[in-house]
């Protein structure tokens, strides 16, 4: 199944079997180290910025957030099909702009800016207050 890439996000597909051994998914590294069928949960290892760290009894569909040191937003991983001492999903992130982009929006010129805006107001009347 192929996830439609729309917004603001970069989605990695991904599917793994029960290993000791990381596998890369995106910008991080995850080990699948125990499935429940019956419960629909799993266990994940992962290497984050050169760190592991367990993340024990997840629920299929329950979103993991990661934060990462050097992007704003977090990551998200869903896992949406659990099997046998395998697991697939998703990792989405956020796509960013270069940084000599960032603290610049791209002007538009269609919408007015908020000091035009207020130049455009009738002067308040006096007889008002």
């Amino acid at each position: 199944m192929e996830l439609q890439k729309r917004g603001e996000r970069n989605y990695y597909e991904f599917q793994m079997d029960k290993s000791k051994q990381f596998q890369k998914v995106g910008p991080i590294s995850v080990s699948l180290r125990k499935a429940n069928i019956k419960r629909k949960s799993y266990d994940l290892a992962m290497l984050v910025d050169d760190v592991q760290i367990q993340k024990k009894s997840v629920n299929l569909f329950e979103p993991v957030w990661i934060s990462i040191e050097d992007r704003p937003q977090p990551l998200e991983l869903v896992v949406n099909q659990v099997h046998k001492d395998q697991i697939a999903g998703y990792l989405s992130e956020p796509k960013f702009r270069s940084a000599a982009n960032l603290g610049k929006a791209p002007a538009d010129k269609s919408a007015p800016s908020e000091k035009s805006i207020i130049d455009k107001l009738p002067p308040a009347d006096p007889r008002r207050d």
